[in-house]
């Protein structure tokens, strides 16, 4: 007599192990939310000057001047002559957000009033300049 392996031993598995998929999912949710807020930051370093602010939670749009001279809107470099494009394409269907001059604190005071006339003239109804929260002195608004 021949040996006849049962039927519950062949059984094959019908769906699909769904666990590692929703692992994989997971881990890269967490590198996107960890590495968002450096994407909209441009190339050259900007060292803000020191104040006690408040911290916003809202959309905006930023403008950083570096010592150098370089000029960037969100991570995209300007110029003089193309920030008000520039800008306009940001606020073009977002006309509320709020504009942020990040200016290196070594920038010329005139340097940064120049842009914020700019700013306006390109569409912007709300400005407000960055500073470097300290650290014990934080004061959170939402």
């Amino acid at each position: 007599m021949k040996y006849q392996p049962r039927s519950e031993e062949f059984e094959s598995l019908a769906g699909v192990n769904i666990i590692p998929v929703i692992d994989v999912s997971l881990v890269l949710l967490i590198i996107l939310l960890a590495t968002s807020p450096i994407l909209n930051l441009p190339g050259f370093e900007v060292k803000l000057p020191k104040a006690v602010t408040a911290e916003s939670k809202e959309k905006n749009i930023s403008v950083s001047l570096s010592s150098k001279g370089e000029m960037a809107v969100n991570e995209a470099t300007v110029n003089e002559t193309t920030l008000i494009p520039a800008l306009q394409k940001e606020l073009k269907d977002k006309p509320d957000f709020l504009v942020i001059i990040r200016a290196d604190q070594g920038v010329a005071y005139g340097m940064v009033e120049k842009v914020m006339d700019l700013a306006k003239q390109a569409g912007a109804q709300r400005i407000a300049i960055a500073t470097q929260q300290e650290q014990d002195k934080v004061v959170k608004t939402e």
